[in-house]
């Protein structure tokens, strides 16, 4: 807990107020953009004691994630390719309103890793299973590493998080429902995706919309979720169920 408060602390005098630390030790420290910033100088030292406090910490790699087109989109990709990063994704981010949220039309199965019915392996299985040709990059951490990642970013409750989606017993989907860290109402899917076998259904708006309904139980009062531009399908569940485009982002890694 005090390695987590001191990199906080550190990437806010570095940054500032508009920018906040995704905390995934061992796997990763990533900075995400949360608001247009103030001017920022010197982004190449900045990015260089970034990348010199996760390998201080021990992180497989660090990451930065920004608003694309924003005023230092320029300095922040030139600091980075000059620290060693290379481009992984372009998203996009969409955010709903959860108040208006109609009832889902159909409300499946499903067991979380707190379940006597869910073992880690299984779930690790079906998670790996609906990452399968999906159109979002190939992520490069193991289900090992993102189960880390999970454990470290949520906290206590991580593993009521891990959910799996059953149709007469048979597993269909994986969801990873979350009250954002440092927040009290953003609700986050971690992970959501559909396994092969059950593809073409047109489960994709129906389980996701179950998932909206679980971050409502969890406290929520908006959704904040993403995909890949690439993942065309996901962008239309995402209309489907009243999202909106909020911006569209860059991400960067390097590994340490």
């Amino acid at each position: 807990m005090e390695k987590k408060q001191e990199s906080i602390k550190l990437v806010n005098q570095l940054f500032g107020e508009g920018f906040k630390l995704l905390y995934g030790l061992p796997e990763s420290l990533v900075i995400e953009q949360q608001a247009h910033p103030g001017l920022v100088l010197n982004w190449g030292d900045k990015v260089r004691m970034f990348v010199q406090m996760a390998s201080r910490f021990g992180a497989k790699r660090a990451g930065f994630i920004f608003e694309k087109e924003t005023v230092d989109e320029a300095s922040i990709v030139e600091a980075l390719l000059e620290s060693g990063f290379k481009h992984f994704s372009s998203s996009v981010e969409v955010y709903r309103d959860l108040h208006d949220l109609p009832m889902p039309e159909v409300s499946l199965d499903w067991l979380s890793l707190d379940s006597s019915g869910l073992a880690d392996e299984e779930f690790k299985k079906y998670w790996g299973q609906s990452m399968s040709f999906s159109a979002n990059q190939q992520s490069t951490l193991s289900l090992d590493e993102h189960l880390q990642s999970v454990r470290a970013e949520l906290g206590e409750s991580w593993r009521s998080a891990c959910r799996v989606f059953f149709e007469k017993d048979v597993p269909i989907g994986v969801t990873i429902p979350h009250i954002e860290p440092g927040t009290y109402e953003e609700g986050r899917l971690f992970y959501f995706g559909i396994l092969p076998e059950a593809r073409g259904r047109g489960l994709g708006p129906v389980l996701h919309a179950q998932s909206l309904h679980m971050l409502m139980g969890l406290g929520a009062s908006y959704y904040v979720g993403s995909t890949h531009q690439a993942n065309r399908k996901m962008q239309k569940v995402f209309l489907k169920n009243g999202c909106t485009v909020k911006r569209n982002t860059e991400t960067y890694y390097i590994y340490l």
